[in-house]
Order: structure tokens, then C-alpha cells, then sequence
């Protein structure tokens, strides 16, 4: 009879929590370093926005995934391409059109951003932390990082 009651309490004591539909928590911590917190937003068509975030002393390290359906490609993917530099880097192989660049103290951030998308689906990757010069956290590994979680959206768009 306890195992019975036990059972039929479990499901109000077990709350989900928001998921990203397009990485999972375990992802994001090794992207951010460690535990994160998160921030997922998604509408029931599938557009939205997860964001997950790590205090690291006095760095705040942050995944940020956006995806957005488009009605109109033609017109509303420039509007994506416009946030960024003229000279960004194309990105082989990750959707289409994809491009990387740097956004270096904009907003106290110090980012790698992926933009592209795959078909009628705009997405925009950023990786960033809240220190200029943090060791664990370089541009490099910055950039490397946001590539690989902007591989992987694409693959999950696709």
C-alpha cells in the first residue's frame, strides 16, 4: 500500500522543465564549461529561443540558439545576414548561406556568431563571454564552439 501511494505521489513531485529542441542540456554545459542555467523560449511552431548560462567567477559564459520560421526568404533572410560585418566568414557545409564572425565588447559581450539558415528556418548561434581577455574562454574556442553547435542545428533543421 506505501509503494501505491508512493507511485501516485511521484508524478506531482517530478516538474519537467523546458527543453531545447535543439540541444540538450549536456551539450550546452560543455559548451559553457560547466552547469548552466536556462532560458528555453520555443513557440508551438517550432520558432523561439534557448539560452544557456554559466557564472565562471567574474565571467558569465552564455550559449544562445535562435530560430525563426521565414515566410519570405528573399526579403527576410538579409535582415539576419544584416547583423552582420561585410567581411564575415562563409561556413562550408553548415545549411546554407552560413556566416561567422566576431562581436568583440558589443553589449559587454565578447562573441562568435553563427548565422545562416536551412530552408524556410533562420538561426543564429552565439557563444560568448562577459570577460574581453578570459583564458577559458578564447575567441578561438569561442569560434570552434559556435561552429560545432551551428553544425549541429543545421543537421537538426535539415
Amino acid at each position: 500500500m506505501l509503494l501505491l501511494g508512493s507511485a501516485m505521489l511521484a508524478p506531482a513531485a517530478c516538474h519537467a522543465q523546458a527543453k531545447c529542441p535543439w540541444i540538450n542540456e549536456a551539450t550546452a554545459q560543455g559548451i559553457v564549461g560547466g552547469a548552466v542555467t536556462a532560458t528555453v523560449k520555443v513557440s508551438e511552431h517550432g520558432s523561439g529561443i534557448c539560452n544557456f548560462s554559466r557564472r565562471q567567477g567574474a565571467a558569465v559564459h552564455e550559449l544562445r540558439i535562435s530560430v525563426n520560421f521565414m515566410t519570405d526568404i528573399p526579403k527576410q533572410f538579409p535582415i539576419y545576414l544584416a547583423q552582420c560585418p561585410p567581411k564575415s566568414t562563409p561556413l562550408r557545409a553548415v545549411g546554407n548561406e552560413a556566416v561567422t564572425f566576431s562581436n568583440q565588447g558589443q553589449a559587454e559581450q565578447y562573441a562568435e556568431i553563427v548565422v545562416g539558415r536551412v530552408r524556410d528556418q533562420a538561426f543564429v548561434v552565439s557563444v560568448s563571454s562577459s570577460v574581453k581577455d578570459d583564458p577559458s574562454m578564447t575567441p578561438e574556442s569561442r569560434r570552434e564552439k559556435a561552429n560545432l553547435v551551428a553544425e549541429q542545428i543545421a543537421g537538426i533543421l535539415f
